[in-house]
């Protein structure tokens, strides 16, 4: 991938494969009963909200990221050991997203993996890709947002790996809690680090390919999964494409501008660390209604097609500021 005009191929093909595929998979999953578990039981002002959602079938990721990778490997999104090293963080991950959901049926709490396990695996993963950057000098730069400089990480790069890699995978997946959340900021995400790798040298451009397939995809799935949503992305979905969105970032060196540029998944996920630290130490005591923050801006009277429409211009708008400042200063 070269060119802009290529970018906007990719993602009409992406876009398009994930519409025609999802229509009959949908189907599927509804009659085969993949319907999303009860997620809080244990949280009464939210038992409501998700028995709304009690015969939406789950597991979507499945033809979102089918329809990308076939796509992005078609497009020579493996053209690179780069691209190969995209590939292979994605599939894991979502694996492991696919097990989380399958044992979520299978068990008769619908607990799946618990949330240490998963997050064990998701820092192993990043581990070896930490271990694939260090080796190459050129990756284990990260550039510093609004400086113009970059920091060699050294062996940092390996830690660093682990937690961009591990923390990227599991705020996608916390910010898939309302219908079209996640996909759309993935999508806008996405989009800008595809703009960036496409800018970046021949190994780049491979990434561009992966960036601007998942981008499309999800955007595609939107047409199944915005308000009223008919399918949901599952941890298969949300998982992958967090594993993707961090890798991504990892090998153009705009990790840190990740921290920005995600920062709804940021916020989501901090919401919840902060929620579980105060109502451990400051005795039962919550600093939200719940979290994550998309539901505690919901039960503050909002709207859910209201909060996600939100979210996303902010998303959007964080979008904008990274590729105004990088473009000027990186």
């Amino acid at each position: 991938m070269r060119s802009i005009g290529e970018m906007l191929i990719v993602f009409a093909l992406s876009f398009g494969a994930c519409l025609v595929a999802g229509i009959p998979v949908v189907r599927w999953l509804g009659r085969t009963q993949r319907l999303a578990p009860l997620r809080y039981e244990d949280c009464p002002p939210l038992l409501a909200y998700q028995h709304t959602k009690r015969q939406v079938p789950t597991m979507g990721g499945l033809f979102l990221l089918g329809t990308a990778i076939t796509v992005a490997v078609w497009r020579g999104a493996l053209g690179s050991q780069e691209g190969w090293w995209v590939f292979g963080a994605i599939l894991a991950t979502a694996g492991l997203g696919l097990a989380d959901d399958w044992m979520k049926f299978a068990q008769p709490n619908g607990l799946g993996i618990r949330t240490r396990p998963k997050l064990f695996i998701a820092l192993a993963i990043g581990a070896l890709l930490g271990a694939a950057i260090v080796r190459n000098p050129v990756h284990r730069v990260w550039d510093i947002p609004w400086t113009g400089r970059g920091l060699d990480m050294g062996w940092w790069s390996v830690p660093g790996a682990m937690l961009v890699f591990a923390g990227s995978a599991h705020a996608v997946n916390l910010t898939d809690g309302m219908d079209g959340l996640a996909a759309g900021c993935v999508a806008i995400a996405l989009s800008v680090l595809g703009i960036w790798a496409l800018e970046g040298d021949e190994h780049s451009h491979s990434l561009a390919t992966w960036c601007i397939s998942l981008a499309g995809a999800c955007i595609g799935f939107l047409w199944f999964n915005s308000f009223p949503a008919s399918i949901f992305m599952g941890d298969v979905g949300a998982l992958g494409l967090g594993a993707g969105l961090g890798a991504v970032a990892l090998l153009t060196h705009t990790a840190l501008w990740l921290l920005i540029l995600g920062g709804i998944f940021v916020a989501e996920a901090g919401s919840v660390m902060l929620q579980v630290a105060s109502y451990r130490w400051r005795g039962g005591h919550r600093l939200f209604r719940v979290a994550p923050l998309h539901h505690h801006v919901h039960l503050g009277g909002l709207h859910e097609s209201h909060v996600v429409m939100r979210f996303w211009l902010v998303a959007l708008m964080l979008a904008i500021l990274c590729v105004l400042s990088r473009g000027v200063l990186g």
